[in-house]
């Protein structure tokens, strides 16, 4: 393909994610990226790196020579997603942005963006990039098939130990407010996961606490990140569904290290889950793609009912290989010219963040009462 026939695309920010969508974005066939936006050092570094244009704002950058990017990827820390998003929005008039998630820290402030992006005729994609994982899609395509029959409850856990090293490296990790703690920073991409599995979106949830095992000098007591909950949720289908959720304690139950999915985390040594999937028919394990179902031969030949005095049949579901950033970056590419919509659209990703919202609503409170999404 032709440079000129490639979806031009800005990086914002240059952050712990940044590299990664710098590498796909420069591998893609489809993608070119033409400069790295940054007032601080990491951008001005990762530039330098890559041998890229770096500008220290979108003005300066369209006030420059530089190729017109289409699309922008924004990877600011969490609580600068919706300022940076909205002068991008405005000042550049992009075809789309794809935005890291969350999508926004408070839902009031999502919602203005997307009005923003409305007004603006600009496509908001949003990087929960799970969503573009094999195993998730051939989990979906599974459930879609009806061999689980009817999809009635679901569970999943993200569990690892954060080193004190993460929090220390960056204020903004150790604060509620800001956006940090393994809800708006982990769980955040599970509630998105688990909507695109149930086809259906969370109305209610129950949350309680993990016990604190760590301390934040600097932080106000009342805004110190929480580390972990038990959630419970319902979804508008009827699915319920549980989650646990924690940063401090030693685990290979979640999805980093049961998918090898980022190059910073190692993966399990041995084949771990971090979702399941239960229905009337079968269970489904992801990402590892394990199904379990009943088959009418074993109960005929047993002479029994169809039930739970029959064994299981265990399947491994053949799972194609596919890199998740790229397949996104492709996305972008597509999403710009009008040939595919947002696999993760601005409302999905408004969605996880009133359940992020609400989980945090209900750690606040903490009388055990639902908190219900509208």
């Amino acid at each position: 393909m032709a440079l000129d026939d490639t979806v031009a695309v800005a990086l914002v920010g240059g952050g712990t994610i940044a590299p990664l969508h710098a590498e796909y974005l420069l591998s893609s066939p489809t993608c070119s990226l033409v400069a790295i936006i940054d007032p601080f050092p990491p951008g001005k570094e990762l530039a330098a790196k890559l041998s890229l244009p770096h500008f220290e704002s979108v003005a300066a950058l369209l006030a420059s020579s530089c190729r017109t990017p289409d699309a922008y990827v924004i990877c600011v820390p969490s609580s600068l997603h919706v300022r940076v998003g909205m002068e991008v929005i405005s000042t550049a008039s992009p075809k789309a942005v794809l935005i890291e998630k969350p999508f926004s820290t408070d839902s009031k402030s999502g919602t203005e963006l997307l009005e923003l992006a409305n007004q603006k005729s600009c496509k908001v994609l949003v990087g929960h990039h799970r969503r573009f994982h094999p195993s998730l899609s051939t989990a979906r395509e599974t459930i879609e098939s009806g061999r689980l029959g009817q999809v009635t409850m679901i569970s999943g856990q993200w569990t690892a130990k954060k080193n004190d090293g993460y929090y220390s490296f960056a204020q903004w990790r150790c604060s509620r407010s800001a956006g940090g703690g393994p809800i708006w920073t982990n769980f955040v991409h599970d509630i998105d996961v688990l909507h695109y599995l149930t086809g259906a979106r969370v109305v209610r949830v129950w949350a309680i606490g993990t016990v604190r095992r760590r301390s934040h000098e600097g932080v106000a007591p009342e805004d110190v990140v929480d580390e972990g909950a038990a959630i419970m949720m319902q979804f508008s289908n009827g699915v319920v569904g549980t989650f646990a959720v924690s940063d401090a304690v030693a685990s290979p139950y979640g999805w980093e290290a049961a998918t090898g999915d980022n190059p910073l985390y190692p993966p399990a040594s041995e084949s771990v889950d971090s979702y399941r999937i239960f229905g009337t028919e079968g269970t489904l394990s992801a990402p590892e793609g394990t199904l379990w179902t009943y088959n009418s031969d074993d109960a005929q030949a047993l002479g029994r009912e169809v039930g739970w005095n029959i064994p299981m049949r265990r399947e491994a579901l053949s799972i194609p290989s596919a890199i998740p950033f790229q397949q996104q970056a492709e996305h972008l590419a597509r999403v710009v010219k009008g040939t595919d919509v947002p696999r993760c659209s601005g409302d999905d990703g408004l969605a996880a963040v009133k359940v992020c919202e609400a989980v945090m609503e209900a750690l606040r409170v903490g009388d055990g009462v639902p908190i219900v999404i509208q």
